[in-house]
């Protein structure tokens, strides 16, 4: 059976209506960072001249400094209005993307990398709450859909991008960053033909149960799923920071298969995503997937381990194994996220608890490149060893806290409901 890519991508276009023009601004949005990633740290050190020290304690500041705002920003989208809290965040990243031509020196570079984040924090703690306005009863395949066209638009963005590298002059560096605006530009427009959902109603005190706001910080069986996610989210970077020096430094395979790594889980997430994923609704299914995913990340570790003192030959075929599993892994980690990401919510309250969320991501990716170079790399066989076991446990653990999570939710807490649960939106335990 003979695979045609324009029938295998419309298949996965939802039908006409917003879900379609969410996924368009999003795709757009997509190729759009794949073009600013691969070169904003280029254009810094090579072009602007700021030293690789300098440029990574702007962005490491830049970062943090948005952390605290994320539970904020959540909180504004569920009592505004998810859709303004998405446009002020595309907003202001559009105007983060086009200074980049502006920048002449480490302080610029702070000053541009901390207020886009801002923005950007804003946004990442808010487009949950749209995306389930916009889903209803299917916003977790329509979550993974949007998955399926971001890789897409990532890819192809990463080769506009490629070709503005190789030409390397300052002129071709602000051409990508202003059309990379642009793009957004569009995004925002796009976005404005998506209804201004109305904030959910939400419960009110009474004398037997007092309503408190910050309702996620109460739920204890989604705040250990955040720290479990947040925790497995550090394998993503596996791929991008550890592998390519593992490869290199430490085995016999070709300098090319780093290469064939980034083909092959870029490629097999655009196939399998939606397949893997169907079956991952509710939040059992979602905890049993992140098992699934915790297993094979140490299954894949300790693939990639045998690979040192192997021939080439074998280096390379154990490489591809690993890329995989670890692609498989992936796979199965963020279809479970979603399924609980959404499940275990109050539909009123989608956005803060995605904000917490997005919070604890955030200082797992912050500590990544850390714990996985410093750490990991550093010890060899033993941190590959050490890191599969960590992920292991963490996704052992994922079902009995998707039981906990579902066991304590109202029963008409679902993706699909629109109206507002208790304080009670968390049952004690």
């Amino acid at each position: 059976m003979k695979l045609n890519p324009v029938a295998y991508i419309k298949s996965h276009v939802p039908p006409p209506g917003h879900q379609r023009t969410y996924v368009v601004s999003y795709f757009i949005a997509m190729v759009g960072n794949g073009v600013f990633l691969p070169i904003y740290v280029l254009y810094c050190t090579q072009i602007v001249g700021i030293s690789y020290a300098q440029t990574g304690l702007a962005i490491t500041i830049g970062g943090i400094v948005g952390i605290p705002l994320t539970l904020l920003a959540g909180d504004l989208a569920d009592r505004l209005g998810p859709r303004r809290l998405v446009l002020f965040g595309l907003i202001g990243q559009l105007l983060g993307m086009g200074s980049y031509v502006f920048i002449q020196g480490f302080w610029s570079l702070l000053a541009i990398v901390a207020s886009m984040n801002v923005f950007a924090f804003s946004y990442f703690a808010s487009v949950g709450a749209l995306m389930r306005r916009i889903g209803g009863e299917n916003t977790v395949t329509f979550r993974s859909q949007v998955r399926t066209f971001a890789n897409i638009g990532v890819a192809l963005g990463a080769l506009c991008a490629g070709i503005g590298i190789q030409v390397g002059t300052p002129a071709a560096y602000d051409v990508m960053f202003l059309s990379v605006a642009g793009a957004y530009l569009v995004v925002v427009l796009i976005t404005l033909r998506i209804p201004d959902y109305r904030p959910l109603p939400r419960p009110e005190s009474t004398e037997q149960v007092k309503v408190s706001r910050w309702i996620v910080l109460r739920d204890k069986p989604f705040i250990a799923f955040a720290l479990t996610a947040g925790g497995l989210t550090m394998s993503n970077f596996v791929v991008d920071l550890l592998i390519p020096v593992w490869i290199v430094v430490h085995t016999a395979a070709p300098a090319w298969a780093v290469t064939v790594v980034y083909l092959v889980n870029t490629g097999l997430t655009i196939l399998l995503q939606m397949r893997l994923s169907k079956n991952v609704k509710n939040a059992r299914q979602g905890g049993s997937a992140m098992r699934r995913a915790g297993t094979t990340l140490m299954l894949g570790y300790l693939v990639l381990a045998a690979m040192t003192g192997q021939s080439v030959v074998l280096a390379t075929v154990l490489v591809i194994t690993g890329a995989v599993l670890l692609t498989l892994a992936e796979i199965w980690l963020v279809s479970g996220r979603f399924a609980l990401e959404f499940n275990l919510p109050p539909a009123y309250a989608q956005g803060q608890y995605d904000g917490l969320l997005t919070m604890v991501t955030t200082l797992s990716i912050t500590a990544a490149p850390m714990v996985l170079i410093g750490v990991v790399l550093a010890l060899g066989v033993p941190g590959w060893i050490g890191l599969g076991l960590f992920f292991l446990l963490l996704g052992l653990l994922s079902p009995a806290i998707a039981a906990w999570g579902e066991r304590t939710r109202p029963k008409e807490t679902t993706p699909t409901q629109a109206g507002a649960v208790g304080a009670a939106g968390v049952r004690a335990s």
